[in-house]
């Protein structure tokens, strides 16, 4: 497949499309109304070359509403160039325009991608990579555009410069003039083979000399990783832990800390020695010009040192830094990534753990690192002062043992004391959420006494945590500190008592000083850590029920791609719970529902209507039995696909802080200003952005804030039209609207639903009206279903009597 034209071509190549029975081109759903395609030919260079056929644009592209006339297949088409590149021309072709032939340039090159990175032995998808490509400058039509791209697939990926081409060169994507580019798959012989979709077994032959002509000289060019050679042909231990996983990638800035480290307490033994060889040899012999000499190279050590130790924090910053983004990241794709059934925490639970992720930032980004590379040089000093002063050294190392025997022994009750603290600082933080979100709740209902006696037991338990916390993490500093102080006085006692025996001189016993002091220094500021660890625990522990938590995609498993499915749901004994001690929420022993139909789902407040809803859009995985789609259990269909098939209307609207444009456009595709207006319009909410002068930059406050429920509903149904599902899951969709709103949106869906699967749960008539089927849920329990009339009329009878 190519977006670029090539010579008139020699060799077994053919159109396929003259051939019966060969399959038509692989095309990503489009959503309508879709933009023609693009010509057949492309000039280049003024003349009209034989190119590939066009494609429909990817899923995720966004599409004019605009109608493009038909073109002459004869005629033609403009070559590839990025909207931006037209505007800043003063082109005056149609926005729409430009991005149709922007989704056409993705989706070839997406599916260019798609098929190297599987002779490279990738897996990856031509709708994921044209998502990519949307989401990253989509109007950049550059080689640096095009390996970025192939790089999203986990290869890497090198541009290079040829001006000769040989066999080793391919497979590889190569930049043609004007921008484009085309596979080139193999050289033999002075002729090259080139991906087409639409010659026999996707290939045609051209020479290399009517190829080169045309060639720019840039190749993309992509190979696997190591990892990924390794995880393909040799078996796999677990992956890497989330938080300790990601040290070791830093092991050439661990290595040149420690290296610091080693230098800089070398640099730090010179004090010592200087003090030691200025009492022993400088003031007995009153020698002037040693003692200026020494004391410059002492100074200079301390110079040196302390370049040293600067340079290390930098070097501990930054590689913190890293490691705290990608922590930090990683946990926000394990948050939006796991199960909705089967979350660790409660809400509230799930924002105390990634806000305690500051006290393991804090932890290991200050000088906690330091302090631990300091750690291994103890044994240097040491060594130097066995050396020097003997048997003085023991009384150093029992000093040290002394100061951190505490620390360890203290290590469970603060963990406790830190886990009682985060419980109450959680609970706290949810209450004042509620607070702040049901202010008017709390006054109509007169829960202020409520409110305040939780308020103020919270803060007496937290506060209580927090004093014996500090109470004992200031005992454990004091005992380090005097323990520190014991060990030199000790150490300068039993100098002096050798002093006395003739064995030790008092240069001798400065410098066993000076040493116990830097020996020890280390070991105080460790128990102190010690003491910190205890909080950094507490928080680990919570992060740890967030990145442990089950997964919607599961790393090692292979998904299937639908591109587009019809609707045809299949359950089979399929049961689900909320508790798993609990009786279940949904029994349904076997439904099934035909793609094109309209299924109402009626039932009393907690009957299960809504569980249903959900564990048809995926959202939600039962404990038992099988929800199957399109002949295929939905667990084994890559959820991305779900996704972009399944529109999930809930009965609860949510809006996020920012502007409509925003709240319409999540996925950052929707990039075309008329489509979200004749979006609102179909939920019936043009008018009132029309009419407000900030119209889509409208400001909306945190959870839809500003907007009445029925507005924010509407915003629901805007995002539901933009979407463009084949399969419509609806839950209690018009509860919040007037009449004549529903009226009006009712007589709207009666067109829009057309083709559509839809699985409406409602309790309102003018919706049930769209549908010709009904199910009846009881205690989680099918009771009845059969044709809506057929069931109404049951039920009509059923009261009369």
């Amino acid at each position: 497949m190519t977006d670029t034209t090539m010579p008139p071509r020699s060799g077994t190549g053919r159109k396929a499309s003259n051939q019966p029975g060969k399959p038509a081109t692989p095309r990503l759903r489009a959503v309508p109304p879709s933009p023609a395609p693009l010509s057949d030919h492309t000039p280049v260079n003024g003349q009209i070359l034989e190119g590939s056929a066009g494609l429909k644009p990817s899923p995720s592209a966004p599409t004019s509403s605009a109608t493009a006339k038909p073109q002459d297949s004869l005629a033609p088409a403009q070559p590839e160039i990025g909207a931006q590149t037209e505007i800043a021309k003063g082109g005056r072709r149609e926005v729409g325009t430009l991005i149709e032939g922007a989704s056409a340039r993705i989706q070839h090159r997406a599916s260019l991608i798609a098929t190297l990175a599987s002779l490279k032995g990738t897996e990856a998808h031509a709708g994921d990579i044209a998502s990519f490509m949307w989401s990253n400058n989509p109007g950049d039509s550059s080689a640096e555009s095009l390996a970025q791209a192939l790089g999203s697939t986990g290869l890497q990926v090198k541009l290079q410069r040829r001006s000769e081409l040989t066999s080793g060169d391919w497979p590889a994507l190569a930049m043609m003039k004007g921008g484009q580019c085309v596979l080139v798959l193999g050289q033999d012989q002075g002729r090259l083979t080139i991906f087409d979709t639409t010659c026999q077994d996707n290939r045609t032959e051209v020479p290399l000399g009517e190829f080169t002509p045309f060639f720019t000289g840039t190749l993309v060019v992509a190979r696997p990783s190591l990892k990924q050679m390794a995880a393909r042909h040799t078996p796999q231990l677990e992956s890497d832990h989330w938080f300790w996983g990601e040290f070791p990638k830093y092991r050439r800035q661990v290595g040149e800390i420690m290296l610091g480290s080693l230098v800089a307490n070398i640099l730090a033994v010179s004090v010592a020695l200087f003090s030691l060889q200025v009492y022993d040899r400088v003031v007995p012999h009153q020698s002037h010009a040693t003692l200026w000499v020494l004391a410059l190279g002492a100074f200079l050590a301390i110079m040196l040192e302390a370049l040293l130790k600067v340079a290390r924090a930098r070097l501990t910053d930054a590689a913190g830094r890293q490691i705290e983004l990608s922590v930090q990241h990683n946990l926000m794709r394990r948050l939006i990534g796991m199960r909705s059934d089967k979350k660790p925490l409660p809400p509230s639970g799930l924002f105390a753990a990634m806000r305690d992720f500051g006290a393991v930032r804090e932890f290991f980004t200050s000088s906690t690192i330091s302090t631990l590379a300091d750690i291994p040089f103890i044994a240097v000093f040491l060594l130097l002062v066995a050396s020097i002063a003997g048997p003085i050294v023991w009384v150093i190392m029992v000093g040290g043992v002394l100061m951190l025997l505490p620390a360890y022994f203290m290590q469970r009750k603060m963990i406790a004391l830190t886990r009682q603290t985060q419980g109450a600082n959680a609970k706290a933080g949810r209450l004042l959420h509620e607070v702040i979100t049901e202010l008017d709740t709390v006054k109509t209902q007169r829960g202020e006494d409520r409110v305040m006696r939780n308020w103020d037991e919270l803060n007496v338990l937290s506060s209580h945590s927090s004093t014996e916390q500090r109470r004992l993490a200031s005992a454990l500093t004091f005992w380090s500190q005097g323990i520190q102080q014991a060990t030199y006085i000790t150490a300068v006692v039993l100098g002096t008592l050798l002093v006395f025996a003739g064995e030790f001189t008092v240069g001798t016993i400065i410098a066993t000083g000076i040493l116990t002091s830097r020996t020890l220094a280390p070991l105080t500021q460790f128990a102190a850590t010690l003491a910190r660890w205890s909080n950094v625990k507490g928080a680990l522990e919570g992060l740890e029920a967030i990145a442990s938590a089950p997964q919607e995609m599961e790393a090692e498993r292979s998904y299937l791609r639908r591109e587009q499915l019809q609707g045809r749901f299949e359950l089979r004994e399929v049961v689900f719970r909320y508790d798993e001690d609990a009786a279940p929420t949904l029994d349904v022993p076997g439904v099934a529902i035909t793609p094109g139909q309209r299924v109402a789902v009626l039932g009393v407040n907690g009957s299960g209507k809504s569980t249903l809803i959900k564990l048809l859009s995926g959202l939600y995985s039962p404990d038992a039995g099988r929800i199957m789609i399109d002949g295929t259990d939905m667990g084994q269909i890559d959820p991305r696909d779900l996704r972009r098939n399944i529109g999930y209307l809930s009965q609860d609207v949510r809006l996020f802080a920012g502007s409509l444009r925003d709240n319409l456009n999540l996925n950052q595709l929707e990039r075309d200003d008329t489509r979200l207006m004749a979006a609102l319009d179909f939920s019936g909410l043009g008018a009132y952005v029309r009419g407000h002068h900030k119209g889509l930059d409208l400001d909306i406050g945190d959870g839809g804030g500003g907007l009445s429920i029925g507005q924010r509903q509407s915003i629901g149904w805007a995002r539901l039209w933009l979407q463009n599902p084949s399969i419509v899951l609806l839950d209690e969709p018009t509860a919040a609207l007037d009449q004549t709103l529903e009226r009006t949106l009712v007589s709207r869906l009666e067109t829009w639903l057309q083709g559509r699967t839809a699985v409406i749960a409602t309790h309102r008539m003018p919706i049930l009206s769209l549908t010709n089927r009904t199910l009846i849920l009881q205690d989680g329990r099918m009771v009845v279903d059969g044709p809506r009339d057929k069931v109404l009329a049951h039920l009509a009878a059923g009261e009369g009597k």
